[in-house]
């Protein structure tokens, strides 16, 4: 595995240099030592904050012994994706006796960076993190300090971290296709909150680029978006449903989005799929718990995780061949898409 080695671009002396203080009261703030005088304190971390300067404990555990820990930081644990995707890179890695440090980013990239930095003071040797967008200077640090990083849920690598997911444009043409060869023409979409998660916008540019080549004008399409929660879902599909142009087709950027859509269609009276066809993403346990069952895309959530696992396992020159590794999709057909009914009787059902 990559390990990081005694070199970074910013040092303890060049903190304790802007600072005012010696190198000694730098550490001892850095350790939490409650004797620092407030101001001193502060005008160190604002120091250590305006150079980038993160506690190099990789380089310290190196002194003596490899850490053998892989940092993965993934945007929630309250959605089965992505601890499916950690259960299998946490099961792959652990054969060899390399153990995962789990942190969360709530979809927050500055959260993300803070948990980084947490992560290379712990010692990891590698870190494991979700899409394509992040801080550079979270990205940076890693970089720095020699430590490995690989995407997930993207095929999208950069020049130095690996990427190790799928194709979130061609998923959202995968489900624009499948809904216009039902026979829709006026559809809608419901994608995640696309500010700094290349995923959500990817899958909704994938979506619309598709109906584009498809011929459809975008009058005849409405996206809005929503956090991956049932409720976001729910009040999401009252705004399609209601406005002037309702759809006969909703693509939901997750299984999440999508049941909270269904409900508000069973709470409303509106019928799924006589009425509107609702198509998910991800392929959740949920997926099969709404009713009707919902049609989805199957993300491999369990590849990734180990393909992951055996990257960062690889040797250096091993990394040069696997460095970008796009995953297939699979589309799920179940009963909540339906063709698209005739003009006159949606006139009649909505009457």
């Amino acid at each position: 595995m990559v390990l990081d080695n005694d070199r970074t671009d910013t040092k303890l002396v060049d903190v304790a240099r802007l600072a005012g203080c010696s190198p000694a009261t730098v550490s001892r703030v850095l350790n939490n030592n409650p004797k620092v005088d407030v101001k001193v304190r502060d005008r160190v971390v604002k120091a250590a904050a305006q150079l980038g300067y993160v506690p190099n404990g990789s380089a310290r555990a190196l002194r003596s012994t490899k850490t053998r820990t892989v940092g993965a930081i993934i945007p929630t644990l309250d959605h089965a994706i992505y601890a499916t995707m950690v259960n299998s890179l946490q099961a792959r890695l652990s054969e060899k006796d390399v153990s995962v440090i789990i942190n969360t980013s709530m979809y927050d990239i500055d959260i993300e960076f803070e948990q980084a930095k947490l992560l290379v003071e712990r010692g990891v040797e590698s870190v494991v993190l979700v899409g394509s967008v992040h801080r550079p200077e979270t990205l940076a640090m890693l970089e720095q300090r020699n430590i490995a990083y690989v995407f997930t849920y993207t095929s999208l690598a950069t020049d130095i971290g690996a990427a190790i997911g799928f194709d979130n444009v061609k998923a959202g043409a995968m489900a624009a296709r499948y809904l216009v060869d039902l026979g829709h023409t006026q559809l809608g979409m419901i994608a995640g909150i696309t500010e700094n998660n290349d995923r959500a916008s990817a899958r909704r540019d994938g979506f619309l680029g598709e109906l584009k080549r498809q011929g459809l004008a975008n009058d005849n399409i409405t996206v809005t978006e929503s956090a991956y929660k049932i409720e976001g879902g729910r009040d999401s599909m009252r705004k399609l449903m209601t406005g002037p142009n309702p759809p006969s087709a909703v693509f939901c950027g997750s299984d999440i989005i999508a049941a909270g859509a269904i409900k508000y269609c069973h709470a409303e009276g509106i019928r799924v799929p006589e009425d509107v066809s609702v198509f998910g993403f991800d392929n959740l346990e949920i997926a099969e718990l709404t009713h009707p069952e919902l049609t989805t895309i199957e993300v491999p959530a369990r590849d990734m995780g180990t393909i992951a696992a055996e990257y960062l396992l690889a040797t250096p020159l091993q990394r040069q061949h696997m460095r970008q590794r796009e995953l297939s999709l699979k589309l799920v057909v179940r009963a909540s898409t339906a063709p698209r009914k005739p003009i006159e009787a949606q006139r009649c059902s909505f009457s």
